[in-house]
């Protein structure tokens, strides 16, 4: 069975190119690599900063058929925006930055856009951060609905480590489902990332079985856990078969099968109303990795985790 019948298979493309991961940088041309490869049917993006390269952006996917994902989850990373947060002027300044990315998404017709909980602010104050962010997320999921035209845009929040590299106030699985539950939005979903399982010490089995009613969007992808002096140790999304890395072919074919037994692809489609989307994440190291090398490995994994799975 080939995959373009189930899914749209994307790439994180600032992570291949890491200079555009700042929304600067050669966006146009790298994005030409991908839309002129018909094996991808989505691509996530950067925000761009400047206006022009913008349009430029939003031009050349518009005509590409490509599924677009957006990604402020870039800023809120990059520029350490924190939705939810106990200091008022953080959160204001937070949600005053991710609406006018919410109407970038929605320009580019986005089904999705992606967000991230805030720092781990400590155990003392984990309830009254999440109270925050549950309104936080309403807020914008409600702005969302009411800028949405064509297609109504969901967000999507990635958990990550707490302990590890990102330490980030959403770690576990089931916490990022009781947020889901809190926020209880219709456009609000979950996106569940082979690459952090490692680093919540979760399998994917456990991770999207629990995930399995909020689950809107999914990553492969690498990290590195075992190697703690390593410029690579946390979630840098070092490329398949990287020495130091936890996740090889047999970790994505073990994702991909525990994605069809909880209905993924039937699921996502119910929810978004378009086809669903599993993009690779993996990034260059600098000097050492090629591009266009790192985004093949990615292609083949995929392909021969697809075919491990889907035998004719």
């Amino acid at each position: 069975m080939n995959w373009i019948d189930q899914v749209d298979f994307g790439v994180v493309h600032p992570l291949i190119w890491l200079e555009c991961r700042n929304g600067e940088g050669p966006i146009v041309e790298t994005l030409r690599t991908i839309v002129g490869d018909s094996d991808f049917g989505a691509v996530e993006i950067a925000p761009p900063k400047d206006p022009l390269v913008l349009r430029q952006t939003r031009d050349l996917l518009a005509s590409s058929a490509l599924q677009v994902v957006y990604l402020p989850i870039l800023p809120i990373i990059i520029e350490k925006l924190e939705l939810g947060s106990l200091d008022d002027g953080a959160r204001a300044a937070a949600m005053a930055r991710m609406k006018p990315l919410i109407d970038e998404a929605i320009a580019f017709s986005a089904p999705i856009a992606m967000i991230a909980s805030p720092l781990d602010p400590g155990e003392a104050n984990r309830a009254a951060v999440m109270d925050r962010l549950v309104d936080d997320i309403r807020e914008l999921c409600d702005y969302a609905a009411a800028r949405s035209k064509k297609r109504l845009l969901f967000l999507s929040l990635e958990n990550f480590d707490r302990d590890i590299e990102k330490k980030r106030l959403i770690g576990p699985t089931a916490e990022a489902v009781q947020l889901a539950e809190y926020v209880d939005a219709q456009n609000f979903g979950l996106t569940i990332d082979l690459s952090h399982l490692p680093l919540i010490n979760e399998t994917p089995r456990e991770a999207l079985q629990t995930a399995q009613q909020h689950i809107i969007h999914a990553h492969i992808g690498n990290c590195v856990l075992d190697y703690h002096e390593s410029p690579l140790y946390g979630d840098f999304h070092p490329r398949f078969g990287h020495p130091q890395g936890r996740n090889d072919l047999p970790e994505v074919i073990d994702f991909l099968e525990a994605l069809e037994e909880i209905d993924y692809f039937g699921l996502a489609r119910d929810s978004l109303g378009t086809t669903p989307i599993l993009s690779m994440e993996l990034r260059t190291t600098p000097g050492e990795d090629d591009p266009i090398a790192v985004l093949n490995n990615g292609k083949r994994t995929f392909k021969r985790a697809w075919a491990a799975t889907h035998p004719t």
